[in-house]
């Protein structure tokens, strides 16, 4: 009896020191804590001015391969008379003709520009406009007349300005012509930059490429031309070549496309 009361005593005893044994070492077992993520932020980076953007230069069209006799020859439709280009003395084109088109007075111009003119007059009746012209081919003499009754009227510089010496004048080569409102006479919008706005100048600025004509005198281009601004007076030279020129600005001029001289007369 007194051995099994000593074992359970001892067995006791044996169980209260596991016991102490555990509340001891469990104190410093503690569970380490969870450290919190660390964000890292970038620093702020100080942005770039942005670069100025330069915009890609304007690329002048490439003059057409023409031969320069072109602008030479009476018989060729780029046949130039301007400040810097004079006509032979005398020059009367051989192929002139009445163009069928409502004309203040008779008229002629060479036969390819007679025949577009009268094609272009039908398509802007179908459109609802009537063109109408006052004045086409020229001869020297009839220039001379005009142009010292210009220079009588408003001194020769002024008359450099708004009309031809006689042997430059572009109305000599048969090619072109002055298109007018109602009867032609000087009401304020005929012979005058307000052509522009009405039916026949609307009509002409989109549609005369079509058929082969060109505003011989584009607006600011004086420096050029020779001439003030006359959205009045157009130029045959082919569909061809017009299309071209109107294609690369409506104001685009002649002597820019061609590369040829322009400008005021040399003396």
């Amino acid at each position: 009896m007194k051995r099994l009361l000593s074992f359970v005593l001892a067995l006791l005893l044996i169980l209260l020191g596991i016991s102490i044994f555990g509340l001891v070492t469990g104190k410093h077992e503690t569970e380490e804590p969870v450290p919190e993520p660390v964000i890292e932020t970038a620093a702020p980076v100080e942005s770039a001015e942005p670069a100025e953007l330069t915009p890609p230069a304007e690329e002048e069209p490439e003059e057409p391969a023409v031969d320069a006799s072109e602008f030479t020859d009476t018989n060729s439709l780029l046949v130039v008379a301007n400040k810097k280009h004079k006509l032979p003395d005398g020059y009367v084109p051989a192929d002139l003709v009445e163009p069928n088109i409502t004309a203040t007075q008779y008229c002629t111009m060479r036969a390819p520009a007679a025949e577009a003119i009268a094609a272009m007059a039908q398509a802007a009746a179908a459109d609802g406009v009537t063109l109408k012209i006052s004045s086409a081919y020229r001869g020297e003499d009839y220039q001379r007349s005009l142009y010292n009754n210009y220079s009588a009227s408003y001194g020769s510089e002024t008359a450099d300005t708004i009309s031809s010496r006689p042997g430059y004048s572009d109305h000599q080569t048969g090619l072109a012509a002055d298109f007018v409102e109602q009867d032609g006479s000087m009401n304020g919008i005929n012979f005058n930059q307000n052509f522009e706005n009405t039916d026949s100048g609307i009509w002409l600025r989109e549609h005369a490429h079509e058929y082969g004509f060109i505003m011989r005198y584009p607006k600011g281009k004086q420096d050029i031309t020779g001439y003030a601004y006359e959205p009045w007076h157009f130029r045959y030279i082919g569909t061809e070549y017009a299309t071209e020129i109107y294609n690369v600005d409506e104001f685009y001029t002649f002597e820019e496309y061609f590369g040829v001289e322009g400008g005021d007369y040399a003396d």
